[in-house]
């Protein structure tokens, strides 16, 4: 033992008479804003082009579009024939939202805001959840290193690619995008379970259940209490561990699409959701959505899915500790979906979107009623008679009062 020390001591001692090493690269500099003037940005401004539509919600008569990382677009869909923009909420780092008695729930990159849209033309901030996220960060250039940012120097808000030069004992000051991947906000809310309370497409990272909204954060489930909007509680996080993509809430359970299968989890003790059981598959992206007692999974190929399947998986769940696939049908791409009913709509990428009779769940994919292939659907909220399509050109609703005659009613972008 006393040789190996010396020998390391002697190793010691030799590097530190050598010359300091350097290194130089390219990398993903943060860009830094103090923690007042973040807290302080989210801002209500007249209404825009949709560019970059990621998210879709609805509550009470209007629609929520959100641009991811950018802010939210208010439209009132009174009309749905004719839906009129009110304005556009700029929220950094904004990737979804639920909104319960009034209340807007949003996340802004490291916290989540609370905003005031009871009147719906003058939302307001009153109040957030600091730091609940603190390793949220926007995206950069990924073809770069990301620098280890320094939460002393306030909110990352951007990145820049700079030449950087540092000594070698700090090189590992540094994520790889697959490492950052892992920390970047990527998130959107779905609720159930609550009354007054807006509803959005199955992509979905966010929940509402009663008093709890739920949001997946990397690998963990981390519970909120929403019971009194002016002072939100978090509890401590359930670490979940698969790879979750999707949060979908049925009474008091959350279904997690995830990129091997479906997890289900019971809330009855809110704080502290409990795992259930599991429904396995191949690696691929997978939102899901509940009724009755089947889950509907759509599992999909792509460029950060891998895989080799596009098809629709119809799940028993009755006995949620044990899931069972009962039925599974090919499909194109398959994205988003919604149920409604004896209506079961699917958002089958580059093939459109597909309506099918659910009357037998277990034969729904069998039972076409009519396929919009003009569209590149996303997701989809059915509600009421409209069918409220995310596409990659824009917004568009459907009159589906006849399902045997749906009606094509606007588009929004």
């Amino acid at each position: 033992m006393k040789k190996i020390l010396f020998i390391s001591l002697a190793l010691v001692l030799f590097t530190a008479c050598k010359d300091k090493v350097f290194h130089e690269h390219m990398a993903n500099v943060p860009i830094y804003e103090d923690f007042e003037t973040f807290r302080s940005s989210i801002a209500f401004e007249s209404s825009r082009d949709i560019e970059k539509q990621t998210g879709i919600y609805a509550w009470n008569q209007y629609l929520f579009v959100v641009e991811e990382n950018e802010g939210i677009h208010f439209i009132n869909n009174t009309n749905p024939s004719s839906p009129q923009k009110i304005g556009f909420l700029n929220v950094r780092g904004c990737t979804g939202l639920a909104i319960k008695n009034d209340r807007l729930y949003v996340n802004n990159l490291i916290d989540i805001a609370v905003v005031d849209v009871s009147n719906i033309n003058q939302p307001t901030v009153i109040s957030r959840l600091e730091s609940v996220f603190p390793q949220n960060y926007p995206t950069g250039d990924n073809n770069y290193a990301y620098k280890q940012p320094d939460p002393e120097k306030g909110v990352v808000i951007g990145w820049e690619v700079q030449q950087v030069k540092e000594e070698v004992s700090q090189v590992n000051n540094y994520y790889s995008f697959e490492a950052m991947d892992a920390l970047v906000s990527n998130q959107s809310i779905a609720t159930g379970g609550s009354t007054n309370a807006s509803v959005s497409g199955s992509i979905t990272k966010f929940a509402v259940i009663n008093d709890y909204l739920y949001i997946m954060n990397n690998r963990d489930l981390v519970p909120i209490n929403i019971s009194d909007p002016m002072n939100l509680v978090s509890s401590a996080p359930i670490r979940i561990w698969m790879n979750v993509e999707t949060l979908f809430p049925h009474d008091d359970k959350l279904y997690m699409g995830t990129t091997t299968g479906m997890m289900i989890y019971a809330t009855t003790t809110p704080t502290a959701p409990n795992h259930l059981g599991t429904m396995f598959h191949a690696t691929a992206c997978d939102p899901v959505v509940v009724q009755g007692d089947y889950a509907y999974v759509t599992v999909r190929t792509g460029t950060t899915c891998m895989g080799d399947l596009n098809q629709l998986d119809v799940v028993n769940i009755s006995n949620p500790s044990n899931p069972t696939v009962q039925a599974t049908f090919q499909m194109t791409n398959p994205h988003g979906l919604g149920v409604k009913d004896d209506v079961l709509y699917i958002c089958d990428g580059s093939d459109g979107l597909k309506v099918f009779d659910n009357t037998n769940p277990l034969d729904a994919g069998n039972q076409l009623i009519s396929n919009f292939t003009s569209i590149q659907a996303i997701d989809i909220i059915p509600l009421g008679d409209l069918a409220i399509v995310l596409t990659t050109d824009g917004v568009y609703q459907y009159d589906c009062s006849d399902v045997q005659n749906i009606q094509y009613l606007s588009k929004i972008q």
